[in-house]
């Protein structure tokens, strides 16, 4: 098998894996917003910024916290495991949640997730995936962002990375477009949640302008 073949066979194995992610990413009703766990996880990551540079003691079974190349594995009350990946906060549209590092479904109901790409705040195209509830959370009013407007996101060594829109744009559910990872070496933010007729996704590109420690 040539270098080629080999390029092809990984670009069709990604396309699969988050052309699988983006398909389970449906609209939900305002009842599936799982505000407890949302509450928890928010509530401990901003415990674990406020405590970044200080040693974490193992807690029990059921909810340790560990370091891991600044990417933190927890266990909420139900069990669930997750990492997170940075927080987001856009004041426009009053957006301040953590981000999960993983996507799906289960993930989709407490948190905006991380569908693909680099980690936070570095080079490359973070793609990043959250409902478009009715009460207004999450990334339910994503549309009303337009160009110019600042989003910032904070990677978990507490480096906060401002960034404005410069396209926003609809597409079908299966165009994965959008994750494109051929930014030239800039550090770029895709923001992708369900248009308000539920039946494409909403796209909102952007790009650093500013990094503040």
């Amino acid at each position: 098998m040539d270098k080629g073949e080999k390029k092809l066979i990984c670009f069709l194995l990604m396309g699969i894996i988050i052309g699988s992610s983006i398909l389970i990413f449906k609209i939900k009703s305002e009842s599936e917003y799982d505000e407890a766990l949302y509450d928890e996880i928010y509530s401990e990551y901003e415990e674990i910024l406020a405590k970044e540079n200080e040693s974490y003691p193992e807690k029990d079974e059921k909810n340790t916290v560990k370091k891991d190349n600044t990417i933190y594995l927890n266990s909420n009350s139900k069990g669930q495991k997750y990492r997170v990946a940075g927080q987001i906060h856009i004041p426009k549209i009053d957006v301040n949640y953590p981000i999960v590092y993983e996507t799906s479904d289960e993930y989709l109901k407490i948190a905006p997730t991380k569908l693909f790409g680099p980690d936070i705040n570095q080079p490359g195209n973070v793609c990043i995936v959250g409902h478009n509830y009715k009460n207004e959370q999450f990334f339910s009013r994503l549309s009303e962002l337009e160009n110019n407007d600042k989003i910032n996101l904070l990677d978990n060594k507490g480096k906060r990375v401002s960034y404005l829109v410069y396209d926003k744009y609809e597409v079908s559910e299966t165009d994965l477009s959008c994750t494109n990872q051929n930014t030239n070496g800039e550090i770029e933010a895709t923001l992708i949640t369900c248009t308000k007729k539920k039946d494409k996704r909403l796209v909102v590109k952007c790009r650093t302008i500013t990094q503040e420690n």
